[in-house]
C-alpha cells in the first residue's frame, strides 16, 4: 500500500484533507482497466505495474477523477465525457508537474500525447457505428428521469461500448482546444469556479457550456 498526501493542484481546489489510499489487488478480475477510483481509494490491478511510465500516467488520470467524477459526476451517464474527458485532459498536466518537467518539456510531451490520441480517436471513428460516436446521444432527452424515477443509458447493454474510448478523446479534444483559445490562466480560472460551484453535484454538459 502507498500512501500519498493529496494537496491543491494546478489552480484546482485542493481535496479534503482526507490522505489518498493506492492499493495492489494481486487478484483484480478487472485487472483490463488498471484502475478503479473512489473518494480517498484508488485500486491497482498488476496489469499497471509494468514500468512507472505507464502506471504514472494512469494514476494522474484516477487522481484528476477526484474532481471530475466524483466532485462532481454525469447526471445522465451517456454524457460521461464530463467526467472521462476532464480526467484524460487533466492527466497530462498533473504527470508533468509529478515529473517536474519544465514548461517546454511538458508542452512538448503533451503535444505527442495529442498526437497519438489524435490517431487513435481516428481509428475508432473508422471502426466504430456512428450513432455511438456521439457525446449526447440522447440529445434534448439528456437527463430526463421518468415518473418512476428510471433512466436509460442509451447502448448501455452494447457490450462494444466499454472498450470505446471516444468520450474520452473527444471530451479531452474539446477541452484542449478550449485551454489553448483561452490560455491557461483563464482556462484553470474556470476549472475552479466550476468545482467550486457544483461541488457534489451531477451535472449536464448544458451546465459545463454555460459556466464558460
Amino acid at each position: 500500500m502507498l500512501k500519498v498526501e493529496t494537496q491543491e493542484l494546478f489552480y484546482l481546489p485542493p481535496l479534503p484533507s482526507a490522505p489518498l489510499f493506492l492499493f495492489h489487488l494481486c487478484n483484480f478480475n478487472h485487472g483490463i482497466w488498471g484502475f478503479k477510483t473512489s473518494p480517498h481509494i484508488i485500486f491497482l490491478s498488476q496489469s499497471t505495474l509494468t514500468g512507472w511510465s505507464l502506471c504514472g500516467t494512469r494514476l494522474c488520470h484516477e487522481i484528476a477523477h477526484s474532481w471530475f467524477g466524483l466532485a462532481i459526476g454525469a447526471r445522465d451517464w451517456t454524457e460521461e465525457w464530463l467526467s472521462e474527458g476532464f480526467a484524460t485532459h487533466l492527466e497530462d498536466i498533473i504527470w508533468a508537474e509529478a515529473q517536474q518537467l519544465s514548461p517546454h518539456e511538458a508542452q512538448e510531451q503533451q503535444e505527442l500525447r495529442a498526437c497519438l490520441r489524435w490517431h487513435r480517436l481516428q481509428d475508432e471513428l473508422q471502426n466504430s457505428p456512428e450513432e455511438m460516436q456521439v457525446l449526447r446521444p440522447s440529445k434534448e432527452k439528456t437527463g430526463h428521469v421518468s415518473d418512476s424515477g428510471a433512466s436509460v443509458v442509451r447502448h448501455g447493454l452494447n457490450p462494444d461500448k466499454m472498450f470505446m474510448q471516444v468520450h474520452y478523446l473527444k471530451g479531452y479534444f474539446l477541452l484542449r482546444f478550449l485551454a489553448r483559445r483561452l490560455g491557461d490562466e483563464a482556462y484553470f480560472s474556470f476549472l475552479r469556479k466550476f468545482v467550486y460551484t457544483f461541488h457534489g453535484q451531477l451535472i449536464l454538459s448544458q451546465v459545463t457550456c454555460g459556466s464558460l
